[in-house]
């Protein structure tokens, strides 16, 4: 390997290694996605539904 590949990887790798850190950190906080009560998920309609009333 030379040098501008192995400093590409090591970029690409704390990226994703940040990533990963802050999305558990996220999630440990109670601000993660659909698992975590929706409060702040886009699709929580979907997943969820509406409760549709009969008059």
């Amino acid at each position: 390997m030379n040098w501008p590949t192995m400093i590409v990887a090591c970029i690409i790798a704390v990226i994703f290694v940040s990533i990963i850190y802050f999305e558990i950190k996220k999630r440990k906080s109670g601000k993660g996605s659909c698992s975590c009560g929706c409060s702040g998920c886009g699709m929580a309609d979907v997943c969820h539904g509406q409760m549709e009333t009969k008059e």
